[in-house]
């Protein structure tokens, strides 16, 4: 009885485990499929702050993200970096476990990635963790 109470609680903590966690979204005013992934981050207990930026560039390099991990929106959540589409397994994923990198990414836009929908179309994708040294490394596969 103990133990599936305690499962219970664990259970329940992990869903809400994100709830009010304030998150930045820099993105272009002119960006909707941003606009899509940042209300499914608030469906998951977010709590967004966006900022329309016409030099995402900018805003890109400064964080360190390079050409080559880029997306169309740059999130920032607890001293990590989000970048792109990143699905919110690979968010709670990071958040929770903590790892030593600088963030997360879903470089480009593939279609059927969070934000990305097209109906029944759905890329095959990776989340790369980015790494303190500038490599990639794969986080997660969808």
């Amino acid at each position: 009885m103990k133990k599936a109470i305690l499962i219970s609680i664990l259970l329940a903590s992990s869903v809400f485990a994100m709830e009010g966690k304030k998150m930045t979204v820099y993105k272009s005013p002119y960006c909707g499929c941003c606009t899509k992934w940042i209300d499914i981050m608030k469906t998951k207990g977010f709590e967004v702050k966006t900022i329309m930026s016409n030099n995402m560039n900018e805003i890109k390099s400064k964080v360190g993200i390079s050409k080559n991990m880029a997306s169309c929106h740059t999130a920032i959540v607890d001293g990590y970096v989000i970048e792109g589409h990143v699905d919110y397994s690979a968010v709670k994923k990071m958040l929770t476990e903590k790892p030593n990198i600088i963030g997360i990414t879903v470089p480009g836009m593939p279609v059927g990635s969070p934000g990305m929908e097209q109906g029944n179309m759905k890329q095959a994708y990776n989340v790369l963790s980015i790494n303190k040294n500038g490599s990639l490394a794969i986080y997660e596969k969808h």
